[in-house]
């Protein structure tokens, strides 16, 4: 695959090899270094490497608008970083930073449902470099995941009881915002994708504008309860545990 063309459903199947590739790459990435972080590092070499994470996650951001910026290619109707996936990084750097409890629920929430969804069915439709675009695909998704795994496994933080609840009304705000930019915007912006049906495979997408919308929007409480259940699970143990007197 050449760099600088549009890639296209052939050339990126999903589950084709290329994508069990990228697939298998992060997972073993998700999973080494937070255990190493967890088994063999101390608190302050624990610190530096959050820090090389938040550093990693922003510059990554940054570099590739540095790099449409000088293609000439920057289309603020579709590069800035506000779907659910951009406005994720930036959650986790917080979080890993200052640990914040807010940031470390809705970046769980968030950047493990759109996150997984950007990884497991991409849209090579919108990927218009060719390998580059791919490689950043994977990295910029895969970084977010990468973030909350280490929050959970080596910093362990862990959501509150009522933190679905409290997502799915943020993100029920948030989507309404984001609807109002995408307006004032103009020239096709479809952040969060509110306007108008996204390319790719995910089964959620059922129907044409606005019906997708409804599908789209129960399935993503659907994905953000199965994601907070193992979660509910270990709270719950932990504060029974908690309880228990000797």
């Amino acid at each position: 695959m050449d760099f600088f063309h549009q890639v296209t459903l052939a050339e990126f199947p999903t589950f084709g090899m290329e994508h069990i590739i990228y697939m298998f790459a992060c997972l073993a990435i998700w999973l080494a270094l937070p255990y190493f972080g967890k088994h063999y590092l101390t608190p302050s070499k624990r610190h530096v490497v959050a820090i090389l994470l938040i550093v990693i996650t922003l510059f990554q951001e940054a570099i590739f608008d540095v790099f449409q910026l000088y293609i000439d290619d920057f289309d603020i109707a579709d590069d800035l970083s506000l779907h659910m996936c951009g406005l994720s990084l930036f959650l986790t750097s917080f979080a890993l930073w200052k640990k914040s409890q807010a940031a470390f629920e809705l970046a769980y929430f968030w950047g493990l449902a759109g996150a997984f969804q950007a990884i497991i069915t991409p849209d090579p439709t919108r990927w218009p470099y060719g390998d580059i675009s791919i490689f950043w695909n994977f990295l910029s998704h895969g970084i977010i995941i990468l973030n909350v795994i280490w929050l959970i496994w080596v910093d362990e933080m862990r959501c509150r009881k009522g933190s679905l609840l409290n997502t799915v009304i943020i993100t029920n705000g948030v989507v309404f915002v984001i609807g109002v930019v995408n307006k004032l915007l103009g020239n096709g912006a479809n952040y969060w994708f509110v306007c108008a049906k996204p390319s790719g495979d995910s089964p959620f997408l059922i129907g044409e504008w606005p019906y997708y919308l409804i599908t789209f929007h129960l399935a993503g409480i659907l994905m953000m309860a199965i994601i907070y259940l193992p979660m509910w699970i270990v709270v719950n143990r932990q504060e029974k545990g908690g309880n228990t007197t000797p």
